[in-house]
């Protein structure tokens, strides 16, 4: 019998504390950091009727890796294509 009246003043003593930390205040450091983060600002000025980008020439460098790439792929397939079961 006693076991039991143990128990029940546990679980009351244990909700009492934990109903009474909701009446305090927590200090939240992240509280500052968030601060106006999510409020809507003044809407961005995007610009119409402009001009096309300029064309971007390929020079020797883009060229050079492209057909490296190119080179190493025909390679490693005609490698597989070797090694096939007949």
């Amino acid at each position: 019998m006693q076991s039991k009246t143990q128990w029940i003043f546990l679980f009351l003593l244990a909700s009492n504390l934990t109903f009474g930390q909701g009446e305090y205040y927590v200090y939240d450091p992240f509280e500052e950091v968030f601060q106006g983060m999510f409020e809507v600002g003044i809407p961005v000025y995007i610009p119409e009727n402009t001009p096309p980008p300029p064309p971007v020439p390929l020079d020797g460098g883009l060229v050079a890796l492209i057909a490296a790439g190119g080179a190493m792929a025909y390679k490693k397939y005609q490698g597989k294509k070797g090694k096939e079961p007949r």
